[in-house]
């Protein structure tokens, strides 16, 4: 019997492919999506610095053009964080557009798999059903041959 031959392997293959791809999107967003929010965290620090090093001015009675600097940094510094919030923001919605594209082509290739191992079930219960006629088959003509009958009639009990 010809081996199993799953016809539409291309297309498995195909889905495989996309898949890999899905999966190597979404490490690349999620990657993104983490520097996003490193870029966040690192904005929100050199803010409260800003911040902290304004009050210890404003404490220590420093000139005030000094203080509108300082003042003038931090709003500085605020936009920036903000900034990288939007960023983190649409790194997030990446991730999970991408995400959805990735539980998709995985589904699909799913699927395929699934109706493979179906047919290769269906195949190897074909080829045993056919073996097991053949070995009947086989069986008979041994029981029915002209030498098998003059074994049985000599082992038969007088």
């Amino acid at each position: 019997m010809k081996p199993f031959r799953f016809t539409l392997q291309p297309i498995f293959s195909l889905k495989q492919q996309a898949e890999q791809s899905a999966r190597e999107r979404y490490a690349a967003t999620l990657r993104a999506c983490e520097e996003a929010a490193a870029g966040v965290q690192e904005a929100s620090v050199e803010l409260t610095e800003c911040w902290t090093s304004l009050c210890q001015k404003l404490a220590e009675g420093v000139a005030s053009g000094e203080l509108l600097r300082a003042r003038a940094w931090c709003n500085v510094l605020e936009l920036r964080v903000k900034e990288r919030a939007a960023a983190l923001e649409k790194a997030r919605h990446a991730v999970d557009a991408v995400w959805q594209q990735l539980m998709l082509a995985t589904r699909e290739r799913e699927s395929l798999d699934r109706l493979q191992e179906r047919r290769r079930l269906a195949y190897n219960r074909t080829v045993q059903a056919t073996e097991q006629k053949e070995l009947d088959e086989l069986a008979l003509q041994l029981i029915h041959s002209p030498a098998s009958v003059r074994v049985l009639a000599n082992t038969s009990p007088s």
